[in-house]
């Protein structure tokens, strides 16, 4: 696991030299055992290791092919690069690494090796006989790969702060994506908050040749569904996700795992204890009772007689979140990044290579969402006064005080209330909305509405929906927030917290043949209306004990509904008052008057907050 970035720009070496070095250093949290840079006429690729595999100095990189021709820059792991080793003409390798076989195999098939790889992947490859360079991310996008156009030069690296150390690359915002931001507390898409960065898409790769950049797309999930490989009623999912356990314990240093309450950390970790002798767990917990799950990890861990790290989280004061801002250059919201970003430091301390569970949710209709989702398709096709129900119902949740638990009850039917009236597509985008449109524009100023124009969110979703057109509505869903929540949100916030304490996280369930294998399982086998993931649990009842089991979801979430009205009250309001802010944001009224009902208990109203506040202290870092 490691950092990247490099550049195409017409200069003096020695001038891209210092340039490619200023970048790197400004992501040298991503790896701190080796710096290296590559630089000659027209072209420079910096990068900054971690080392997992091959520790010897010669894996480090930037590093060149045998015959000389391709140069490259690589953040990830190939986990079945030992296999892949057969695949190559040349009789022998100088190391024992994944990132010479990577490059091997570039050499000899270019970017059809992409269908051959097994792995989570940002990287480049220059070929210095044609001058073209190839930027490449993984299929679903687990490590990140951002980039800028200005004129002739491009630019590309691991995060975008290393972008913003190079000439001209601006920090003028994107309206759009701060509107985008304001709807779903993260950024999906291509856009990033700085107009002149994007990302690069999951399963997609750039040619940038002759002054020309081109997109292609070479894994497509949709496209994967009803080819027939995979058995629908999920047969052989056991045996996959153990393989992808066993792939993702190859290592040359020691592994661990997280453990929380939940059934997919707990089938990891059981999986790899199977194979792995001196495994360790490591868990965060939460004094506030409703979000800990720190004792029932404790208890698995022990069954397995696994040694179990657990730190408790409190209630985190200004020093703390201006220390994740800093690392997190773009405003993020998701509440659970909190507890997880303090829980990659922790587990820093001891190993540099963890498993954890992501995904399995995706996978596996985990979210109560996916309940939501039976429900308001039931109450839309059947009953003819479904929005007058709902509109009594939301009524009368009114009338009851807000209450504080983990994503509270009050929340969760006003949420399901204002919006199961909706199509299927837009109701399931709405469970996770925080300000509508109408909200946003209230809130903003007259110049960036006039900007963003007719601009809305949701069609972001929508333009996904429609290249699903054919699948069940379910699946659809499902797709969808594999491409959006999953991407953008879930695997941002593991790749910015791990890598900001040095610190690699593979995920099994994100395997690629799982993802495919258990999208071929139609999506009403995976759970029913009293039950999320109940499919997953029948195939898991051989390996996990019952009380793991039955136990429902809890999420990872924090307390940031009380935060607001405790330690952190003053600081936000500050925040909301900041002259900066108010350049933003000029009707602090409105504001403050959400505030009011939700310090008040009229309405929880802690995400819509949180995504304010941290959106101010990314300001005050970033801007």
């Amino acid at each position: 696991m490691c950092g990247i970035c490099g550049f195409l720009r017409l200069a003096p070496d020695q001038e891209n030299d210092l340039i490619i070095r200023n970048m790197a250093a400004t992501i040298r949290h991503r790896g701190q055992e080796a710096s290296g840079v590559y630089v000659e006429s027209g072209m420079a690729f910096g990068h900054q290791r971690l080392s997992i595999l091959d520790l010897d100095a010669r894996s480090n990189q930037p590093m060149v092919s045998a015959d000389r021709r391709f140069v490259i820059t690589f953040n990830g792991e190939i986990y079945n690069f030992r296999e892949l080793r057969a695949r190559l003409s040349i009789s022998s390798l100088s190391t024992t690494s994944d990132t010479e076989v990577l490059l091997e195999l570039w050499a000899q098939y270019g970017p059809g090796c992409l269908a051959y790889l097994n792995g989570m992947f940002a990287f480049a490859v220059y070929d210095r006989e044609l001058a073209e360079l190839y930027c490449v991310r993984d299929r679903l996008g687990i490590k990140p790969l951002v980039y800028s156009k200005a004129g002739s030069d491009f630019v590309f690296a691991s995060e975008a702060k290393a972008l913003l150390a190079y000439p001209g690359c601006g920090r003028q915002l994107d309206f759009v994506a701060l509107s985008d931001y304001l709807s779903l507390g993260y950024i999906t898409g291509e856009r990033t908050i700085f107009a002149d960065i994007k990302k690069l898409l999951p399963g997609h790769y750039l040619k940038i040749a002759n002054g020309k950049t081109q997109q292609f797309r070479y894994w497509n999930l949709g496209d994967r569904i009803g080819s027939g490989e995979y058995s629908a009623a999920g047969d052989g999912v056991l045996d996959l996700l153990e393989s992808a356990v066993k792939y993702r314990l190859i290592s040359d240093v020691p592994v661990g795992s997280f453990l929380s309450g939940g059934i997919d950390s707990a089938a990891v970790t059981t999986l790899a204890a199977r194979h792995c002798s001196d495994l360790q767990t490591f868990t965060i917990g939460f004094k506030e009772s409703s979000f800990d799950e720190s004792a029932n990890a404790a208890s698995l861990s022990a069954g397995l007689g696994l040694p179990n790290h657990v730190d408790f989280f409190h209630e985190p004061d200004t020093e703390f979140l201006q220390s994740l801002v800093k690392y997190f250059d773009q405003p993020f919201a998701d509440t659970s990044t909190l507890p997880f970003f303090q829980l990659c430091r922790n587990t820093s301390r001891s190993i540099k290579t963890v498993l954890c569970g992501d995904g399995g949710d995706e996978m596996f209709a985990g979210y109560e969402t996916r309940r939501a989702d039976l429900f308001a398709m039931t109450g839309y096709r059947v009953f003819p006064f479904w929005r007058q129900v709902l509109s009594l119902a939301s009524a009368l949740v009114g009338l009851v005080p807000a209450d504080r638990g983990k994503v509270s009850t009050h929340y969760k039917v006003r949420q399901f209330c204002e919006f199961a009236h909706l199509p299927p597509p837009q109701s399931h985008f709405s469970w996770r909305l925080l300000f509508a449109e109408d909200e946003k524009k209230a809130m903003l100023s007259s110049n960036i509405n006039a900007q963003l124009g007719s601009h809305q969110t949701w069609n972001n979703f929508a333009a996904h929906y429609a290249e699903l057109k054919g699948l069940p509505m379910l699946q659809q869903q499902a797709i969808v927030d594999l491409q959006t929540w999953l991407a953008d949100d879930i695997l941002y916030k593991a790749d910015q917290a791990s890598m900001a304490h040095t610190l690699e996280i593979r995920a099994p369930f994100l395997d690629y043949r799982l993802v495919e294998a258990a999208f071929a399982i139609p999506e009403k086998r995976k759970f029913t209306a009293f039950a999320t993931k109940s499919l997953l649990r029948q195939k898991l009842a051989t390996i996990l004990p019952e009380p793991v089991l039955k136990r429902k979801k809890e999420g990872f979430g924090s307390p940031v509904s009380v935060w607001l009205e405790n330690r952190l009250a003053k600081t936000f309001v500050d925040c909301i008052h900041d002259r900066q802010f108010k350049e933003i944001f000029p009707d602090t009224g409105s504001i403050m008057k959400l505030y009011d009902d939700h310090r008040n208990r009229r309405r929880d109203n802690g995400y819509r907050l949180w995504a304010l506040f941290m959106f101010a202290l990314w300001q005050k870092e970033w801007q």
